[in-house]
């Protein structure tokens, strides 16, 4: 008797892979930070972790961090503050004929490194506008004016230059908006009070009385 092949059964289709989620993008920095390796302003976040205060530069790997410790010795709180500010914004280039002379600005410069050429961004005020007719591409304002700036800091800083509206960005006088860095810097100010102690020597102070201090947020002595 022979055997009867039977068919094999086709298995079902496969459903269709659902798409994967787009990441969602980063949001834009809310605060800049003042790099006192080069004086340039870079994008950064804030964290504290271990009780000291943790400075992320936006596009850069956790090996550029930097940290600050409340009990290290010589911390100067008002200096570390000036460090930080709101975001400084691209200029519009609809809102070219709002700038004024000696309004504050924050200028790209193109540092050459040999192979590689770096964009760092530094503090100019801005002297004079020379106005241009703008332009219209694909339905948006293009402004074609340039801005006369003086460097005040940087490897050019006294001198003047002109440039166009894709290298200006506007400082920002609205303060600071971030409450990790604000508790941080508010409570390593009161730790220290209004002398001039350290805040480890202020904290040793207060353990010899007995005492116990708000310390800032996530604060350990080490």
């Amino acid at each position: 008797m022979s055997a009867t092949l039977r068919k094999r059964k086709t298995p079902p289709p496969s459903p269709p892979e659902k798409p994967k989620p787009k990441p969602k993008p980063r949001p834009p920095p809310r605060l800049e930070f003042r790099a006192l390796s080069d004086g340039a302003w870079y994008g950064a976040r804030v964290a504290v972790q271990r009780g000291a205060l943790r400075v992320m530069y936006e596009e850069f790997t956790e090996e550029h961090d930097e940290w600050y410790e409340p009990a290290a010795a010589g911390l100067d709180v008002a200096a570390l503050r000036a460090r930080f500010r709101a975001a400084s914004l691209a200029l519009d280039d609809a809102r070219c004929r709002d700038l004024r002379p000696g309004a504050p600005l924050c200028v790209s410069l193109e540092i050459d490194r040999g192979v590689v050429k770096e964009l760092k961004y530094y503090d100019a005020v801005l002297h004079s506008v020379s106005p241009a007719t703008h332009e219209t591409v694909d339905g948006e304002e293009r402004c074609a004016c340039r801005f006369t700036v003086r460097w005040t800091e940087g490897s050019r800083s006294g001198s003047m230059e002109d440039v166009g509206v894709g290298r200006v960005c506007c400082v920002q006088s609205s303060p600071v908006q971030d409450p990790v860095l604000t508790e941080f810097l508010d409570g390593v100010t009161k730790l220290l009070g209004n002398g001039n102690r350290t805040a480890s020597q202020a904290i040793d102070s207060v353990a010899a009385d007995g005492g116990v201090w708000d310390v800032p947020p996530g604060f350990q002595r080490k």
